[in-house]
């Protein structure tokens, strides 16, 4: 598979000149997934139901990880949820945000330039804005899954993601989406990655866990891979609890 999980210790910072013209044009430069201090203070890190060392197929690793990271991820994002909600700072059953974004990355080692493009940042509550800021940068290299491929924005391979999350009225979601070379690809990474996630066994008295668990799905579309996580606005509180986890 021809990913960028061998780049992830690259910092990809925008130049001044792009960063400029983004902000220009109305987009919200980040930086890359491995440029974020990610400590989870608030939970443990996911575990694997089985050790890497057992599985050596080396790509199997590679999905194991891509996920385990996506799961810790959406964890610490509504763990920081919980501490505004708890601080009454957050209203679960009345505030909304919406956040989607482009990413562009070029396939380069040496190269630090990107193009992030912040199709939609909204949200009725400031005090949210922090914590929407950090969750984008955790999702902005798409967990390395997209493949290199040919563009004409950059000279050479680019890696091509996008990702929305949102509280609307009815729903809680996230969704990251990347670029395969081919539809028959993106299917066979949708049931890898599937077949990746159902090693992670959480225990039913972690509610905040078990529900990520349940309610996590990966699907294809054309020569696209989509992990999507969904569950109803309603059961959103009870994640948010003090004794949640």
């Amino acid at each position: 598979m021809s990913n960028r999980k061998s780049q992830n210790s690259i910092l990809f910072l925008a130049t001044l000149g792009v960063y400029l013209g983004l902000v220009l044009a109305g987009a919200t430069p980040v930086l890359g997934h491995a440029a974020t201090s990610r400590q989870f203070d608030i939970r443990d890190e996911f575990e694997f139901a089985d050790e890497l060392d057992n599985k050596p197929d080396g790509e199997t690793a590679a999905l194991s990880i891509s996920i385990k990271t996506y799961l810790e991820d959406v964890e610490f994002f509504l763990g920081s949820l919980s501490k505004l909600h708890n601080g009454g700072k957050f209203d679960v059953s009345a505030d909304r945000f919406e956040v989607t974004q482009t990413t562009i990355l070029p396939c380069v080692p040496a190269n630090k330039v990107g193009s992030y493009t912040a199709d939609t940042f909204k949200t009725s509550n400031e005090s949210l804005r922090p914590s929407l800021e950090r969750f984008s940068k955790l999702l902005t290299d798409g967990y390395s899954l997209a493949d290199c491929l040919p563009g004409s924005q950059f000279q050479g391979e680019a890696a091509n993601s996008r990702f929305t999350f949102k509280l609307d009225g009815s729903q809680f979601s996230v969704e990251f989406g990347v670029k395969k070379r081919s539809p028959e690809i993106a299917r066979m990474i949708s049931g890898d990655l599937a077949a990746a996630f159902a090693r992670f066994k959480p225990s039913e008295k972690d509610i905040v866990r078990s529900r990520l668990f349940e309610n996590t799905s990966f699907r294809s579309d054309n020569d696209q891979v989509f992990v999507i996580t969904r569950f109803p606005r309603a059961g959103l509180e009870p994640l948010l609890a003090n004794d949640a986890k």
